[in-house]
């Protein structure tokens, strides 16, 4: 099995791999077509369990790639997130040139990443890695959710939830998002002590399918003010958000009291490379 490449966005792959080690230490990476995934999720997958699906582009994030595999030039491998954000750290310029490549000593593989700068020698960090045959990860596939019920865009407005996720955090271990098709949203806690709400609106509605499409006027009009919620936990709903630190806008996707899909852009990167977390709605 051989991977080398020069790695051309080692900040945002950092931003990437930072975000989701909030919410899990380990994730599966698959190189294969032309795409570089990161998967993550729990190994026993309950109702409760949020899934973090990156999808990168390779050519977005390497150069000069060479691959080479028994499974039909697949590689996958589960590594920890922590080691490769510490291996990219060592980057401290955009004049550094990163470099990675597979590699073994004796039978233990790693992932090796090597940083070169102009004022200074070769930086080498080797991450430990599990390799995983490609028949292994069949059973292993994006969620399948239903057409949202709205989705809504967010630029700026991002950080401001992040705070009041925060803030409301501290106070539940539940959140409720609502949100409906004439651009607002909700995010609400409610319990013995306390009650507390904040709103956005004139958010940027995305139409999905036939799902918001409605032929009589007088039902679109009730249609935008009707309200779509989910439960979720307030911790991952909070540590999910920490992505918004590498994204340029993201897409809140609600399938009522299913489904909190986040559909993050990235920062330098086209809309072909993304990240998306699914967060089950809990029932209590």
């Amino acid at each position: 099995m051989r991977f080398t490449a020069n790695m051309q966005q080692p900040d945002t792959l950092r931003a990437v791999l930072y975000g989701m080690s909030f919410l899990r230490k380990h994730c599966l990476v698959r190189i294969t077509d032309g795409r570089f995934t990161l998967i993550s999720f729990k190994e026993s997958l309950g109702q409760s369990a949020t899934q973090i699906w990156a999808h990168l582009e390779l050519a977005d994030i390497f150069s000069e790639i060479q691959i080479g595999s028994l499974d039909n030039d697949h590689i996958n491998m589960e590594l920890n997130l922590d080691h490769f954000v510490r291996a990219l750290k060592s980057c401290t310029s955009s004049t550094d040139t990163v470099k990675v490549k597979l590699a073994k000593r004796g039978r233990i593989p790693y992932l090796v990443v090597s940083v070169d700068g102009p004022s200074y020698t070769s930086i080498k960090q080797e991450i430990p890695i599990k390799v995983i045959r490609e028949n292994v990860l069949e059973g292993i596939a994006e969620p399948t959710i239903p057409n949202p019920d709205v989705s809504l865009e967010l630029y700026r407005q991002v950080r401001s939830v992040l705070r009041i996720c925060d803030r409301y955090r501290n106070l539940t271990k539940h959140i409720t998002l609502a949100a409906n098709r004439a651009g607002e949203l909700r995010i609400a806690i409610q319990n013995d002590d306390v009650t507390v709400e904040a709103t956005w609106t004139n958010l940027t509605l995305m139409l999905s399918g036939d799902s918001q499409e409605e032929d009589d006027e007088s039902q679109q009009e009730v249609d935008k003010e009707t309200l779509y919620s989910v439960v979720v936990n307030a911790d991952e709903l909070f540590d999910t958000l920490r992505i918004s630190y590498a994204s340029r806008r993201i897409i809140f996707c609600i399938s009522d009291r299913f489904t909190l899909m986040l559909h993050v852009l990235l920062a330098g990167l086209d809309d072909h490379s993304y990240v998306s977390y699914y967060i089950p709605s809990l029932t209590l």
